[in-house]
C-alpha cells in the first residue's frame, strides 16, 4: 500500500506515491492541518488528522501507536529504545544524522510492553 504525499505543504513539488513500509513516524505540529511523514532520509506531508491517519492505517493492517500527543509511530521500524532518555531509533547504528523521537513516559512504558521479547529490538 502506498500513501499519496506532497515534499511541501504548498504542493509546489507535486505529488509522490510513498510505500507505507517506509514509514517510520507521523508527526503532528498541533497548529495546522498537515502532518508530517517521516522515512529514514525524508520528509513528506499529508493532510489531515493524527487520529484520522492513525485509524486508517491500523484498519489496512499496520502497526502505528501513538506515543506521544502530537507523534504516532511505525511499531515495526523501532530498532532501538533508550530507557534513560525516553527515545525510540530506527537505526541499530545511531549518527548525527539518525531519526529518534522521544516519547511521553505513558506510552513508552505501553510500547515497551509491547516490543519486550521481539528479535531485534535494542535497548540502551
Amino acid at each position: 500500500m502506498q500513501l499519496t504525499v506532497t515534499r511541501d505543504i504548498e504542493g509546489k513539488s507535486g505529488i509522490s506515491n510513498l510505500p507505507v513500509r517506509d514509514i517510520l513516524f507521523l508527526q503532528s505540529d498541533l497548529t495546522s492541518k498537515w502532518i508530517a511523514v517521516h522515512t529514514l532520509d525524508d520528509q513528506f506531508y499529508i493532510p489531515g488528522t493524527l487520529i484520522y491517519w492513525t485509524e486508517a492505517l491500523k484498519q489496512c493492517g499496520y502497526q502505528f501507536e501513538k506515543v506521544d500527543r502530537n507523534i504516532v509511530v511505525h511499531v515495526p521500524r523501532i530498532c532501538k529504545m533508550d530507557r534513560i532518555f525516553v527515545k525510540a531509533y530506527f537505526e541499530i547504528e545511531i549518527t548525527s544524522q539518525s531519526k529518534s523521537i522521544t516519547l511521553s513516559q505513558k506510552h513508552f512504558k505501553l510500547l515497551d510492553k509491547q516490543l519486550r521479547g521481539v528479535q531485534g529490538i535494542v535497548y540502551i
